[in-house]
């Protein structure tokens, strides 16, 4: 089980965006941790009263932002962030969209740290070659994607 203690931070939302259907927004302020329980993500707040779940099979993005920012589409976050291909995969990830200074890293789905890839331009290739076949995150900045490895 993974477990990710959110600060306090006023006027962010942290933004579900799943393979099809409406997004999930949530004010950053009232989420109190992120658990990672087999297959599903779940939000409580800080009495630790659950806030929603959702399946990780459901999940294409999870997106930090602004509430002013907040995308309205898969295609608007794709045409402004963050881009992993190929995916599934079988050697490398190529990330598109990155910012330098800004790292990499890849979790297993129990929240386990697998590695870490410093960025010093705005394409990346990272090697999960080594990975066993399966799931991973991705976390780039304030966006994390979901990559399967073949």
């Amino acid at each position: 089980m993974l477990f990710i203690a959110i600060a306090m931070m006023a006027e962010k939302a942290l933004t579900i965006i799943p393979l099809s259907g409406a997004d999930e927004q949530h004010a950053v302020s009232l989420i109190g941790q992120i658990r990672f329980t087999g297959d599903v993500m779940y939000l409580y707040d800080a009495t630790d009263s659950e806030l929603g779940h959702t399946p990780l099979s459901e999940i294409g993005k999870i997106v930090f932002c602004e509430k002013s920012e907040i995308p309205t589409s898969m295609d608007n976050v794709h045409s402004s962030s963050v881009q992993v291909f190929p995916n599934p995969t079988h050697d490398y990830l190529i990330v598109q969209g990155l910012e330098s200074n800004q790292s990499a890293r890849v979790f297993s789905l129990n929240g386990q740290l697998i590695s870490t890839t410093p960025i010093s331009t705005t394409e990346t290739k990272i090697n999960v070659s080594d990975l066993p076949n399966g799931s991973y995150l991705l976390q780039v900045g304030a966006e994390i994607v979901k990559f399967i490895k073949k």
